[in-house]
């Protein structure tokens, strides 16, 4: 099959790494990938570099009559058989464009976020009209998008992001940030990792720091990523009192070393999320994970079974998760045992692409 991707965000987190994984897999199933995407964005860059046929392409609205028919002609000329659209500005480019396509093309929306979308003719467009099927990266999208938007049900699959349970693995060899840090090696690390926005809650996860040390003084907090929240992230650091406790890593590659690192993975996030990718892979390599109790994250993080959670915007009740984590081998062996059981049962990488490709290749009923 010949595959197109369009993506219009410029940043890199979870929805364009998915997007680039997604890619990879499909390409060693034999497939081809094409990437549309703005030049100056990430998942351009990483694609151009990692052999991918990538199209510049910058998506401006107030052009949509003539880049629209541009698209459509690349659709043709190329013979696309599938078109994945994947943020709100290329999707209203390309999604019509697929439509008016000679050949037919199988066309995908993907929806990576929780954000409510608007009740309301476009959005109904958007999704309900031009689009084969929908993609969502959890069930709780899928429902929402059922429920509060009434979209036909038929046409919405959910498909989470799968993990590599061979490469995410415990008792991986690996790198202990400890050494990297300069901390003893039973200093008990609490940690995060995520694009830093405001909506991933991790200035609460700050905030609950002093209850933590209040009861493990040598506990340390590590914080892997780098976004617009920076700033705003740093003054909450220093507004807290926490500068000696809580160590900004900035954007890491190895990741596996980071979370394999780690005592005890948090993701405080308040709003906007789907299955995240460092929850899947932390619990695959057997990390205990405590996060917030939004809905996508309840289904994989199941309070008492696969992991702990705690009301959003609440550094007390994050604080008490932590510590029950950290103060309790055997809650911590059993969480993190039935977790790992659950991403090879329900979350594998292959799972993933398996289930992709027998959309892609027609054998759901298209109405």
């Amino acid at each position: 099959m010949r595959i197109l991707h369009s993506e219009a965000s410029l940043g890199w987190g979870g929805q364009e790494i998915r997007t680039l994984l997604e890619a990879h897999g499909m390409r060693d199933r034999g497939h081809e990938v094409f990437i549309m995407a703005p030049p100056d964005s990430e998942i351009f860059k990483r694609a151009s570099k990692e052999g991918f046929t990538t199209i510049p392409f910058v998506f401006k609205r107030r052009y949509i009559p003539w880049i629209t028919f541009s698209v459509k002609r690349f659709i043709e000329n190329n013979n696309i058989d599938i078109v994945n659209t994947h943020s709100s500005k290329d999707s209203w480019i390309v999604l019509p464009a697929a439509k008016l396509a000679k050949n037919r093309p199988l066309i995908i929306r993907t929806r990576h976020l929780s954000t409510r979308i608007g009740n309301n003719p476009l959005s109904r467009m958007l999704y309900n009209s031009f689009p084969h099927f929908v993609i969502t990266t959890g069930e709780a999208i899928r429902q929402q998008m059922i429920e509060y938007n009434r979209f036909n049900p038929e046409k919405i699959i959910s498909i989470p992001t799968g993990v590599d349970t061979d490469f995410f693995s415990p008792g991986r060899n690996h790198t202990d940030l400890r050494e990297e840090l300069g901390l003893s090696t039973d200093t008990p690390l609490i940690g995060t990792l995520s694009v830093i926005r405001s909506w991933k809650g991790i200035d609460y996860l700050v905030m609950a720091m002093p209850y933590i040390v209040e009861k493990i003084p040598n506990a340390r907090l590590v914080i892997a990523g780098d976004g617009i929240h920076r700033n705003t992230l740093e003054k909450t650091i220093k507004d807290t009192g926490v500068a000696n406790l809580v160590y900004m890593l900035g954007f890491r590659k190895d990741v596996i070393n980071v979370l394999s690192s780690l005592n005890v993975l948090v993701h405080p996030s308040y709003a906007n999320e789907g299955v995240p990718q460092t929850v899947l892979q932390a619990m695959a390599l057997e990390k205990p994970v405590v996060a917030s109790d939004l809905p996508p994250l309840r289904e994989v993080v199941r309070d008492g079974e696969t992991g702990l959670t705690f009301p959003v915007k609440d550094p007390g009740a994050i604080a008490d998760a932590v510590l029950r984590v950290l103060n309790d081998n055997e809650l911590s062996k059993r969480l993190s045992e039935e977790a790992r059981r659950l991403v090879v049962a329900r979350y594998s990488m292959t799972s993933m692409l398996d289930r992709i490709e027998k959309l892609y290749e027609g054998r759901y009923m298209v109405k």
